[in-house]
């Protein structure tokens, strides 16, 4: 919460623009690929306990 905060203050900032976008664009993809890595992760665990005799 504390990061979002921070991104919004960058942003009403002058020196904010592309630079603050592509940070954020950088952040919600690493968000996405890490909610993305967790669901394969569990899915795997979840294959494995059901194949356990």
């Amino acid at each position: 919460m504390i990061d979002l905060l921070n991104i919004f203050i960058y942003l009403l900032t002058p020196l904010g623009g592309v630079l603050s976008y592509c940070s954020l664009l950088r952040r919600a993809f690493d968000a996405i690929s890490g909610a993305l890595l967790f669901l394969q992760c569990l899915s795997s665990l979840h294959m494995f306990i059901f194949m356990l005799p």
